[in-house]
C-alpha cells in the first residue's frame, strides 16, 4: 500500500485528467442563443437512449422516460423559450420578462438539449442580472429599490449580528423587498419538468446553466418516469439569498438546486455533470466584519451563500438513480429528506429510495449524500478532494440522519489530509423517532441504520460503521439488503478509479 496522500493533485496525469483543479478544462462558453419561440420538432435518432435505468429507478413501475414518444413530440431545443414549450406541448406563454404560464405535457416526449441553454434570460434571451429582477418586481413597484446595492445596503445594515441579533428571523422593509426580488428571479430560472419526459444531451456539450429543474409539480399531483442523460448542469445562482439568524449561529441560505426532486416517483440521472463553474463560494466572503458572543462573523462559515444543492430529493421524492455523474466544485452537494419531522405526504420511512452508484465526487464539501429517511443504497463511487483547499474543502460524505438507512459498498476516497470521520457521521433525535412511531410507522422503518463495507480511504481499508456507531448509540446495523429489491453488479474497488474517470460524466456515452 502507498502512503496517505496529503495533496490534492497526486494521481497520475492519464488517471486524473478532467478530475481537479490540477489540470483545468476548457473554458466553457455559452453562445448567444436564438430567439425562436418554439422548439424545432424532429424525428432523427440519437445514440442516447432513454433506456437502461437501474438500481431503485428500475423498481415499481420503472423508468423509461419519454421513450416511444411520437414524432410530433421528439424536439431538439437550443434555447430557453425553446425548452419551455417542449416542455408545455407548445402551449405556454412566455412574457417579455421571462416569465411564463401554461399546462405542462404529461404525454411522453423526448427533448435532445443542443449546445448551451441559460434558464437565466428573458424572452428576447439577454442574460438577466439582480437589477433586472429587482426593477421587475415589488422591489421597486412598492419598496422604492432600483438597484441591488440600494438594497443590500440596507439589508445590511438592518440584521448585522450586533444590529438584529440571533433571536428571531429577519422580518421588515429590507427582507420584504429581497424576497419580492427573489420571487421574481424564480419564476424565471426554475423550469418544472413532467411526467414521462427525456432530456437528453446531444453530443458532448450540451449544457443548462444559471438555473435550475424542478422534477415533481405538487403533492396532489405527482409526477413520475423522468429520464435526465448527458447534461452539463451549471451554477444555479440566487442573486438574493436570505440571512438567517435562527440558522445555528447564523447563516445565508440560499434558493435554487441545479435538480430538485419532490413529489415524483421513478427518476434516473446519469452521465451527467453539476457544478458551480467559475462562480465560486470563495468568492463571496462574509459580508459582517465584527465578533458578537464571541463568534467571528467574518469568518468562512458566514460567507454568503449563492448556491444551494446539486442534486437534491425531498418531499417523498422516490425510486430514484444517480449514476455515472461528476459532481464538482460545491459545498452541499445532496439533501435527501429536508426535516426531520416524518410525514406520510412528505419526508417518511416509505420513501426517498434512491441508489447512488459510479459517480465521481471532485473538490465537492458536504452531503454525499446527506440522508434522513429513505433506503439508499451508495456503491462503487469516487470521492476526490482536499481538507486543505480554500474554496470546497472536503468536509464528510454520508450523514445518517433520522429513520435514514444507508447502505454503501466498494466506495473509494482519495482525500488529501482525510480521516475516517470524513468519509461518514450521523445524528439521530429520540423525539424524532416518536413522531415516527406515532404515525403508525414500524420500529423497523422508524430505525437508523448504516452498514459499509469495502472503502478504501487514501488506499487503506477503513470500517466507517464503527466510527459511525460511536458517534450515536442509536444507529445500529442494517437491516435491510439492495438486493432484495433489485440487482445490481458491485465492481472491484481496485482499477475502480480509472474506470469512473473514463466513464462517468457526460460525453461518455
Amino acid at each position: 500500500m502507498s502512503p496517505v496522500r496529503t495533496l490534492a493533485c497526486v494521481l497520475p496525469l492519464a488517471a486524473v485528467i478532467g478530475l481537479s483543479g490540477c489540470f483545468d478544462g476548457e473554458e466553457a462558453t455559452s453562445p448567444a442563443p436564438s430567439p425562436t419561440p418554439s422548439p424545432t420538432a424532429t424525428a432523427t435518432p440519437s445514440a442516447i437512449s432513454s433506456l437502461g435505468a437501474d438500481g431503485w429507478a428500475a423498481t415499481g413501475a420503472g423508468t423509461t422516460g419519454g421513450d416511444g414518444a411520437s414524432a410530433a413530440k421528439t424536439y431538439t431545443v437550443t434555447n430557453r423559450n425553446e425548452l419551455i414549450q417542449a416542455l408545455y406541448g407548445g402551449t405556454a406563454t412566455i412574457e417579455e420578462d421571462g416569465t411564463f404560464s401554461g399546462t405542462l405535457d404529461e404525454s411522453p416526449k423526448i427533448i435532445y438539449v443542443s449546445g448551451t441553454i441559460s434558464l437565466n434570460v428573458n424572452r428576447a434571451l439577454e442574460e438577466q442580472s439582480a437589477d433586472d429582477y429587482i426593477q421587475g418586481s415589488c422591489a421597486s413597484e412598492t419598496y422604492g429599490y432600483d438597484s441591488e446595492g440600494a438594497l443590500w445596503e440596507d439589508y445590511y445594515a438592518a440584521f448585522r449580528p450586533s444590529v438584529w441579533g440571533l433571536d428571531d428571523e429577519v422580518s421588515g422593509t429590507p427582507e420584504d423587498a429581497r424576497n419580492c426580488a427573489a420571487g421574481q428571479q424564480g419564476r424565471v430560472v426554475r423550469l418544472i419538468v413532467p411526467s414521462n419526459t427525456s432530456l437528453l444531451g446531444m453530443g458532448e456539450d450540451a449544457r443548462i446553466v444559471h438555473g435550475g429543474l424542478r422534477i415533481g409539480n405538487n403533492q396532489s399531483d405527482r409526477s413520475e418516469n423522468i429520464v435526465i442523460r448527458n447534461i452539463g448542469f451549471e451554477d444555479a445562482f440566487d442573486f438574493f439569498p436570505q440571512w438567517d439568524p435562527t440558522d445555528s449561529t447564523g447563516r445565508w441560505n440560499s434558493n435554487y438546486d441545479l435538480i430538485w426532486i419532490e413529489y415524483a416517483d421513478n427518476v434516473w440521472i446519469d452521465h451527467s455533470s453539476f457544478t458551480d463553474g467559475d462562480r465560486t463560494d470563495n468568492e463571496f466572503p462574509s459580508v459582517w466584519d465584527e465578533t458578537v458572543d464571541g463568534v467571528d462573523y467574518s469568518g468562512s462559515a458566514f460567507k454568503v451563500q449563492h448556491h444551494d444543492g446539486l442534486v437534491d430529493i425531498t418531499r417523498s421524492g422516490n425510486l430514484v438513480t444517480v449514476s455515472y455523474n461528476l459532481f464538482a466544485e460545491h459545498d452541499k452537494t445532496t439533501l435527501i429528506g429536508g426535516t426531520d419531522t416524518p410525514n406520510v405526504e412528505r419526508e417518511n420511512p416509505r420513501a426517498l429510495k434512491v441508489t447512488f452508484h459510479h459517480n465521481v465526487y471532485r473538490n465537492v464539501t458536504q452531503r454525499m449524500p446527506r440522508v434522513r429517511f429513505g433506503m439508499v443504497h451508495i456503491y462503487n463511487n469516487f470521492y476526490f478532494g482536499s481538507r486543505q483547499v480554500s474554496a470546497y474543502p472536503f468536509s464528510q460524505a454520508w450523514f445518517a440522519g433520522q429513520s435514514s438507512k444507508i447502505y454503501a459498498e466498494n466506495n473509494v476516497f482519495l482525500i488529501g489530509g482525510g480521516s475516517v470521520e470524513n468519509v461518514a457521521s450521523g445524528s439521530v433525535s429520540s423525539t424524532q423517532t416518536g413522531r415516527c412511531l406515532a404515525l403508525n410507522y414500524s420500529a423497523e422503518e422508524c430505525a437508523t441504520t448504516f452498514y459499509d463495507a469495502g472503502t478504501i480511504l487514501n488506499d487503506q481499508p477503513v470500517d466507517a460503521s464503527a466510527y459511525v456507531f460511536t458517534r450515536s448509540d442509536a444507529i445500529g446495523e442494517t437491516t435491510w439488503q439492495p438486493s432484495t429489491f433489485y440487482q445490481y453488479d458491485l465492481d472491484s474497488t481496485e482499477g475502480l478509479i480509472a474506470q469512473l474517470v473514463g466513464e462517468a460524466g457526460p460525453g461518455k456515452l
